[in-house]
């Protein structure tokens, strides 16, 4: 069986510090997209909350409103 020689050793180590490196790159881009998806899941919760208090003010007016005039 033969050995591998030293520079083929040395060939089989840069390949592999070369995926090593897009496996890196890949995995800091998926955490970027994960932080921007994040960042909007947070906006499109205060917009629903915002929303959702607009809405139940607007069904309690009717009921203020004729607290207010009663008063």
């Amino acid at each position: 069986m033969l050995q591998p020689s030293e520079v083929d050793i040395q060939i089989e180590v840069a390949v592999l510090k070369n995926r090593l490196d897009h496996i890196d790159e890949s995995i800091h881009g998926i955490r970027d997209q994960i932080e921007e998806v994040e960042q909007r899941v947070m906006r499109l919760e205060r917009t629903t909350y915002m929303l959702l208090g607009g809405l139940i003010l607007l069904q309690a007016m009717p009921m203020l409103n004729e607290f207010l005039t009663s008063v």
